[in-house]
């Protein structure tokens, strides 16, 4: 049997939960798994798919992650950045399978478009937690779209600040970004939508800066650089493409650039401007050795966030987890096995 991890399932965990408590357990799931990880024990294959300009920009690519002698996860995701406004659909739709290591069954198959958006903002609450300063008072974002929302409920689990600079380039999708967030952020923070003239405040006020934009490949930095506070931190979330970064070159050569994955975000993240050389260790080892991470904590940092495949087997075990706990999800025969392992009509003719 394969759990079928609907949409009504996932409701059912976030409805058990609380978005608060999903948040939570993710961001600590993270944090675990990042401090223990050994590329020994847990294989990442870089992610590959197609990449195309028609009918409109966009990719289908696979992630796929093994935690040897026990599970394969494979994420598959598309982002089309024309899906919001042309069709009402998230850029990102996903969905995560998990396979036995020692059988090759399917064991599950999760929708992860929401799982995706979770984890992502996770992880930067892990990036946050580690160089981010113990008191701030402003994260600031440019992109107000469906990641921004769990990017500043991630960071207000790790800080408490108590405002909010947006900007997006679209007015009517900064002005409605207050009645998305949940209600114990909206509770805690005010939010302060500004104008395009307006960025070099929203960056120079800022403590923690997030960008999750949907710019083009080519395209210019999504502001301009200038004065900023001398232990901002950013996560820079919107470079998920080979082409597009969304930072200042100035300013990403200067930083201490802190990648989810080296290797790929050399060839699609703020890292492609650089080389290795010029990279800070990665997340993982980050989070393994917090006095090297520490000492990053009076400076300009930037978590180079490509989004990494464990997370996404994190995102989906903890979804697994939680539906066996709770009784949901579809159990179905989506593998046609025979009786007889050498007869494969058996299968059909019962």
């Amino acid at each position: 049997m394969t759990t079928i991890l609907d949409t009504a399932a996932l409701r059912a965990i976030v409805a058990d939960l609380g978005v608060d408590s999903v948040m939570d357990e993710m961001i600590e799931r993270l944090r675990t798994r990042f401090a223990s990880h050994d590329p020994k024990q847990t294989e990442t294959i870089q992610r590959t798919g197609f990449a195309y300009q028609k009918p409109e920009l966009g990719l289908i690519e696979w992630m796929p992650t093994m935690q040897c002698e026990q599970m394969v996860s494979i994420k598959t995701v598309g982002y089309h950045p024309g899906n919001p406004t042309n069709r009402a659909l998230p850029s990102v739709l996903a969905t995560t399978s998990l396979h036995d290591t020692t059988t090759g069954e399917l064991v599950a198959l999760t929708d992860s478009t929401f799982l995706t958006a979770v984890r992502t903002g996770a992880a930067s609450a892990v990036a946050t937690d580690l160089f981010a300063p113990d008191h701030i008072d402003v994260v600031s974002v440019i992109g107000c779209g469906a990641q921004a929302v769990t990017q500043l409920h991630a960071i207000s689990r790790v800080r408490s600040f108590s405002r909010v600079l947006a900007y997006d380039a679209n007015p009517d999708v900064a002005a409605s970004l207050a009645d998305r967030l949940p209600a114990s952020l909206s509770d805690a923070a005010s939010v302060e939508v500004v104008a395009a003239d307006d960025l070099p405040r929203l960056i120079a006020s800022a403590d923690v800066l997030c960008t999750v934009t949907s710019v083009d490949p080519g395209a210019d930095s999504v502001f301009a650089d200038g004065d900023h506070k001398a232990a901002l931190h950013i996560n820079a979330v919107g470079a998920d493409f080979p082409g597009k970064m969304e930072l200042p070159d100035t300013l990403a050569r200067r930083a201490v650039v802190v990648p989810d994955v080296i290797d790929q975000c050399l060839i699609e993240g703020e890292a492609q401007r650089l080389t290795v050389d010029d990279l800070a260790a990665d997340l993982a080892a980050m989070c393994a050795d917090l006095d090297a991470a520490m000492q990053h904590r009076d400076e300009l940092t930037v978590f180079d966030s490509t989004g990494w495949a464990l997370e996404d087997m994190v995102a989906a075990e903890f979804a697994l987890e939680h539906a066996r706990r709770l009784g949901v999800g579809v159990d179905a025969e989506l593998q046609l096995i025979s009786d007889d392992p050498y007869d494969p009509y058996r299968a059909v003719e019962r």
